[in-house]
């Protein structure tokens, strides 16, 4: 089985939590106090049994009487929904290594690290075959998330706004955001807005190639948009390149500037760089985990 991740990359993220910015209203019992203060442990609710729920608190007597496994919520400590929101577009194929490939890793690691922290996490792939996958929840259910990160490849189109958009109409509890995307579609700044817009902490990890920031290219040549079959002839010069990338500049800062105003994070990848380093680099000493 794929596991995503090698076993030195996971010995790195043992011990780590992620850092939001707020604080949440759980809804089953976690790892993180709620902003209650002076309550002991007390009994909330029983809600239905989901694989990686400590068994501690499975309630034996209900199971045993009626066959159905339920567990006990309690009060005092709630757990954080994180929901992992990974570009499988076709787009993401793009350059050696493939930006997939690293924001596929990305993404493995931030849901380690919550699954760990005893948080909820909740994947979405924007893919035309992949479908929103149930909570996961505990360490156990690692090898279900990669098991998900690899059940597809980048494919189809599948517009960056119009899934995050879909995703925020949805009735999800506010929690952590963690898209994982190249983020270049025209409308992506107010595709997060919408996100945060319902209640989530965005943090956008975007993941782009080294060809993208800096192409060496000229001449004249025929540009197809992977997704949409889309043409567009151009003559690449100094000129073009230079306002090629200001506009690049200027929708990256956007997209910076929009994850801060609203609370959240902003960090840029560039494929292929190791997963260790960037843990170390960019996710603990900016405080995206702690």
């Amino acid at each position: 089985m794929d596991l995503v991740l090698q076993p030195r990359e996971l010995r790195i993220l043992e011990g780590l939590r992620l850092a939001p910015r707020r604080k949440f209203a759980g809804s089953v019992r976690g790892e993180r106090t709620t902003q209650s203060r002076g309550i002991s442990i007390e009994f909330a609710d029983y809600r239905e049994y989901a694989e990686g729920d400590d068994l501690r608190h499975l309630d034996w007597n209900v199971l045993a009487r009626l066959g159905h496994a339920v567990t006990k919520t309690y009060r005092d400590e709630e757990d954080l929904a994180v929901y992992v929101l990974l570009d499988g577009s076709a787009s993401m194929g793009f350059g050696e290594p493939s930006k997939f490939e690293t924001a596929k890793a990305l993404a493995c690691a931030v849901g380690y690290v919550a699954l760990s922290g005893g948080d909820s996490v909740l994947p979405w792939m924007f893919s035309t075959r992949s479908r929103p996958s149930g909570s996961m929840r505990g360490r156990v259910a690692y090898p279900r998330l990669a098991n998900w990160a690899t059940s597809t490849g980048p494919e189809g189109q599948r517009a960056f706004d119009a899934e995050l958009k879909q995703f925020a109409a949805g009735r999800s509890r506010p929690g952590v955001a963690v898209v994982v995307s190249d983020a270049l579609h025209p409308q992506a700044v107010g595709a997060l807005r919408s996100l945060a817009g319902r209640g989530h902490e965005v943090w956008l990890l975007q993941v782009l190639s080294d060809v993208e920031l800096e192409p060496d290219l000229e001449g004249d040549l025929r540009l197809i948009d992977v997704e949409t079959g889309a043409k567009a002839e151009l003559t690449v010069n100094s000129f073009t390149l230079r306002e090629y990338r200001e506009r690049l500049k200027a929708h990256t800062d956007a997209l910076a500037e929009e994850c801060r105003r609203s609370g959240g994070r902003y960090a840029q990848v560039v494929a292929g760089e190791r997963i260790d380093r960037l843990v170390k680099d960019v996710l603990k000493r900016e405080g995206w985990m702690e």
